[in-house]
């Protein structure tokens, strides 16, 4: 009885070893990835500096030439009255081509340096996408198979946020003040969902029957999702500073403000600005639905803390193609697309915490698993132990 029992162990224990060595290699392999890209970030951060300086003293030399000879030329002006008293203003612009070439020359350098630091720090897991109803299939990588304690279940937060990955996806916003909404909705979209990892952090202290340290491990995802909520709310207001003249247009209009229109001026009356957003509309639903969830088993439960990495990692995915869009097709700011990416790494970074849990609950409490997975004498007789 005693071998068979630790044959038991062995088979929980062997699977949960192997998924944290693998955890481990990736975590390596995930620091070596920031470390040789965190190298090369500083290196162009360098030489845009660099590059910045050797442009503007290029750009400078012309601009001194030109200010002199403006000078010149209103001194004379001047002379035959032909300026106004105060004198020729105009050169002094000439002297700034050093400055504003420099300037112009970093931001853009910077800006690629960045983009080659997202891209060179993205992490191995797939779970964004580029186009509209775009999939892609992500082999499991768990160490576990499919018939391990809660295995066979999904996982309702995950399913539910899939849910929202996929609507945002086939979401087209007709005109600006529909992306504006995006922008305001972050926050509270993004509370919507982390609402429900504070709720499964509360059941597990009060209704499951679950190691306290469970507790601090969810608690320390929501408090990530907290941070990721908290960095969107600056979206909203820094689009509105950015893109105060734009916005004017639509809060105030000049008489025949349509004139100014790039395109034919729409007939369907426009669009209102504080309607809620189509992100804010399907992560609501996240929350809501987990609200009235009430597992009834313990491998439910377990399904649960599985699938919260994916689940946020499917958040993250529409967080991370308004990102897309905003770089690449909407009218807007680069200031707007860094501080979404902003917002897409703090969520990452829940991801990235959040694929603890399923270990860590394996680990704490492994011979309540055991009965399941390696029962003693098969399940009939491992249920004479039943409460």
């Amino acid at each position: 009885m005693a071998a068979a029992w630790g044959l038991g162990r062995k088979a929980v224990a062997s699977p949960t070893a192997q998924s944290m060595r693998e955890r481990i290699r990736h975590a390596r392999r995930e620091a070596v990835k920031k470390g040789k890209a965190g190298m090369r970030y500083l290196l162009r951060s360098a030489w845009a500096k660099v590059a910045a300086g050797a442009v503007g003293a290029l750009a400078l030399v012309p601009g001194l030439l030109l200010r002199g000879l403006a000078a010149t030329a209103g001194g004379v002006l001047r002379g035959l009255r032909l300026a106004p008293r105060n004198g020729v203003q105009w050169g002094a612009r000439f002297a700034r081509w050093g400055v504003l070439a420099a300037t112009a020359v970093h931001k853009r350098l910077m800006r690629r340096a960045k983009d080659a630091w997202d891209k060179g720090t993205k992490s191995d897991v797939l779970t964004d996408f580029d186009e509209p109803g775009h999939t892609r299939t992500v082999k499991p990588d768990d160490g576990f198979g499919t018939d391990y304690f809660g295995g066979d279940l999904v996982s309702v937060f995950q399913q539910e946020t899939e849910a929202v990955r996929d609507a945002y996806a086939t979401y087209d916003p007709p005109m600006m003040l529909a992306v504006a909404a995006e922008y305001w909705g972050l926050p509270e979209g993004l509370t919507s969902a982390a609402e429900a990892v504070r709720q499964l952090a509360v059941n597990t202290a009060d209704k499951y029957p679950a190691d306290a340290k469970m507790v601090d491990l969810v608690a320390q995802v929501y408090a990530l999702l907290h941070q990721a909520s908290q960095k969107a709310a600056e979206v909203g207001p820094l689009f509105a500073k950015v893109h105060e003249h734009d916005l004017r247009r639509y809060e105030e209009p000049r008489p025949g403000e349509h004139m100014w229109n790039i395109l034919q001026r729409r007939t369907d009356g426009g669009f209102d600005q504080r309607q809620p957003s189509r992100f804010v509309a399907v992560a609501q639903d996240v929350a809501h639905v987990y609200a009235r969830y009430e597992p009834g088993h313990m491998n439910q439960v377990a399904a649960e803390y599985e699938g919260i990495p994916t689940g946020i990692e499917n958040v993250a995915a529409a967080i991370n193609l308004l990102q897309v869009r905003s770089n690449d097709r909407y009218p807007v700011d680069k200031q707007i697309v860094d501080a979404i990416a902003d917002v897409h790494q703090l969520l990452m970074a829940a991801a990235s915490a959040a694929q603890e849990l399923m270990p860590n609950f394996r680990r704490l409490h492994a011979p309540d698993i055991s009965r399941h997975e390696a029962p003693r004498n098969g399940e009939e007789a491992e249920g004479m132990w039943d409460v």
